[in-house]
């Protein structure tokens, strides 16, 4: 009986780590992105911040983005193209457990007028991407 509980309980550990893995690598852990020259760190910030269409020449640019379903550690790239020449590439790794924030930043001497792109990579897949005037 010991045996049978001990192989039950191995099998459901095994299930459930399996069923955690499979929804990782298939679901978009991007919640809010907000690409502007302000800095927002928490979650009702960035999903409540406006969009700005342009941001301006000569200043910190600031691509602030919430993950969920993120385990501690998770590595995610911030890509930065202008008139689709990549920039800088800037990638970190989430600081909380399951959900928080990654801020990545252009510097002011980077940011040119065209048209700015921001990217979040995982695994060379695009989770999401915002485009801007930079004027």
């Amino acid at each position: 009986m010991k045996t049978l509980k001990k192989i039950f309980l191995l099998g459901m550990a095994v299930l459930m780590i399996t069923v955690s893995l499979a929804g990782c690598g298939q679901t978009n852990t991007v919640e809010g992105l907000v690409v502007s020259n302000e800095l927002f760190m928490e979650k009702d910030d960035i999903e409540g911040a406006t969009q700005p269409e342009q941001v301006s020449v000569g200043e910190d640019v600031y691509a602030c983005v919430y993950f969920i379903e993120s385990p501690k550690g998770m590595e995610y790239t911030g890509k930065w193209y202008i008139d689709d020449e990549e920039v800088k590439s800037d990638p970190q790794e989430t600081t909380t457990d399951m959900s928080g924030a990654i801020v990545y930043r252009l510097e002011a001497d980077s940011v040119k007028e065209g048209i700015l792109k921001f990217e979040v990579v995982y695994n060379n897949e695009i989770l999401s991407s915002k485009e801007l005037i930079v004027k």
